[in-house]
């Protein structure tokens, strides 16, 4: 198995090479709007910067209203109709999208008038990625880690979770997505995955990140309403608030909601609100209160507990250790947010419970959306 992984790995450092080709080809458009401002545009035109061709970027824009009008970086933040008129005098505008929601603002574009060849949808985490790395390598990292990770690949269950496993991590070395694209499954499996889970009519499930309520929706509509109840855990109170409104306004029952960040610890934390990725950060611009999931849900019996948390799954984890060790519900954590993440948490999920089986799938064309199982042997609905 070791074998197999380090044959399979890539050993070539592709990391900067392939990044210098992607900015050489922005480097050929007239003009460039980048489509999201605040931290994730910020990433698209810092390494714009690196290349020394941030001058091509014209315009950011955005969905956020409050924002029109407003500068990043001294340039002026554009509306959508805006740049609907903007494209309309000049079919060459090039778009990169930098948000977490790649397809739904692609489709946005294509809307507009943008045309599909002028909308680009790897810039934003290639940029991620390389502003993330420049210090140390992917290749660098994984090599000084090669015995975590390769424990990993090891403890993985089936054939399909070490093809997934090794094709996210050349991807990380290369930045090259053909990787990527051998090894994802339909979004729309993401967390309930039938081809390993089965959900039980008695499910108590904990959604740790509810973001608006999508998987909520989801998870409601999977069910049919045949489950036990539904833990909302959400750290955005402005966020806290739509899932509350939207649990009333479409009568969903045996739903709780909290205003909470899972944590290692009782805390209070700085906080940085973002559309869809806010996040724990000593930049934060307001307060949460954090706590254990140990804590939060010392009066549940949680069967199912799913995190995606920007990063501050590792803290979650060991906060909810008293949970996992005695009720052991299943667990389906996000562990794309850190390189380091793709080893650490699959070793703390199996070093909390040695029943669980581990399984990893990714449900994205992109980098994003990786999520590692730790299910329990009775769950498991594959042959090993």
């Amino acid at each position: 198995m070791v074998n197999d992984f380090r044959n399979r790995l890539l050993d070539k450092d592709l990391f900067p090479i392939n990044a210098a080709g992607y900015a050489n080809r922005v480097r050929d458009k007239a003009n460039i709007i980048i489509w999201g401002s605040s931290v994730t545009g910020q990433y698209v035109y810092d390494f714009l910067k690196e290349f020394n061709i941030e001058e091509k970027v014209k315009f950011f824009a955005d969905n956020n209203k409050t924002k029109w009008g407003g500068e990043q970086d001294g340039i002026s933040i554009l509306s959508p109709k805006e740049v609907k008129e903007f494209v309309k005098n000049d079919q060459n505008t090039y778009v990169i999208i930098a948000s977490q929601r790649l397809e739904e603002i692609k489709q946005q574009m294509l809307s507009l008038g943008v045309k599909e060849e002028n909308i680009d949808i790897i810039g934003f985490r290639l940029a991620w990625d390389y502003l993330r790395y420049r210090g140390k390598t992917p290749l660098q990292l994984i090599y000084d880690y090669l015995y975590e990770f390769e424990e990993v690949f090891s403890s993985l269950a089936d054939e399909r979770s070490r093809d997934v496993y090794l094709g996210l991590l050349n991807y990380k070395i290369s930045l090259d997505n053909k990787y990527i694209q051998e090894i994802y499954s339909p979004s729309e499996q993401q967390y309930f995955d039938k081809e390993i889970i089965e959900i039980k009519d008695n499910e108590v499930f904990c959604d740790c990140g509810s973001f608006n309520g999508d998987t909520l929706e989801k998870f409601i509509s999977l069910t049919k309403g045949k489950y036990s109840k539904f833990l909302a855990i959400e750290a955005d109170k402005e966020l806290s608030n739509i899932i509350r409104h939207k649990v009333n306004e479409l009568n969903y029952e045996r739903v709780q909601v909290y205003n909470y960040a899972c944590w290692d610890r009782k805390a209070s934390l700085k906080f940085e609100s973002n559309q869809s990725s806010g996040h724990v950060s000593l930049q934060g611009d307001s307060e949460v209160d954090a706590d254990t999931l140990d804590s939060i849900l010392k009066d549940e019996n949680p069967t199912f507990i799913k995190m995606d948390i920007e990063g501050a799954e590792e803290k979650a984890l060991l906060g909810a250790s008293n949970l996992i060790r005695g009720s052991k519900p299943l667990l389906a954590i996000c562990v794309y947010h850190n390189l380091y993440d793709y080893y650490k948490l699959p070793l703390i999920m199996k070093s909390l419970n040695k029943d669980y089986i581990l399984l990893m799938r990714h449900y994205s064309e992109f980098s994003v959306e990786t999520v590692c199982y730790a299910i329990p042997r009775d769950r498991y609905s594959l042959s090993i």
